[in-house]
């Protein structure tokens, strides 16, 4: 039988790659860094344990949707100006459209902002990866839950037998 920690390790190996595969049906993959971001932390406690999967902040703009009155564009005034909203969504033009010209970029940024503020973020709607992720690994969990217990059962066991011998 596999010692807890190891079974922990297990799961949470499953559920962060099973987390990048939704990423990437999602087709949250533009630079990867998303995706790379994505770990588990297993906290160890007297009564127990438990498995927390980590990922950039974005993610969960990205997974829950952000809707139209919470994206941070105006028109502009024609005054200029900077917003960092604005110059992500050109590096978006850039990376994912390959679009080269400053302008064109600067031009398709101003068009997505645009529409998500009339649609939200993404403009298709969540894209709920986190709950799929969920969905997706219940058999595992599930089996996570019987070894887990087993587990337990075993040194439970074990721990008697120790104390009868002594």
């Amino acid at each position: 039988m596999q010692d807890r920690d190891q079974l922990l390790k297990n799961l949470a190996d499953i559920l962060v790659a099973e987390m990048r595969s939704q990423l990437r049906i999602a087709g949250h993959v533009m630079t990867g860094s998303l995706s790379e971001s994505v770990e588990e932390r297993i906290n160890n406690t007297i009564t127990g344990a438990s498995i927390e999967i980590w990922l950039n902040n974005y993610g969960i703009a990205l997974d829950q949707g952000v809707p139209p009155e919470r994206i941070p564009f105006t028109e502009p005034s024609g005054r200029g100006g900077r917003s960092a909203y604005i110059e992500g969504l050109q590096r978006f033009a850039q990376l994912k459209l390959g679009v080269t010209d400053q302008r064109e970029s600067l031009g398709i940024a101003f068009a997505i902002a645009r529409k998500q503020k009339e649609k939200g973020m993404p403009i298709a709607g969540p894209t709920e990866f986190i709950q799929k992720t969920i969905n997706a690994t219940q058999a595992d969990v599930a089996e996570f839950i019987e070894n887990w217990a087993a587990a337990i059962f075993e040194a439970q066991i074990d721990l008697v037998i120790q104390n009868i011998r002594a």
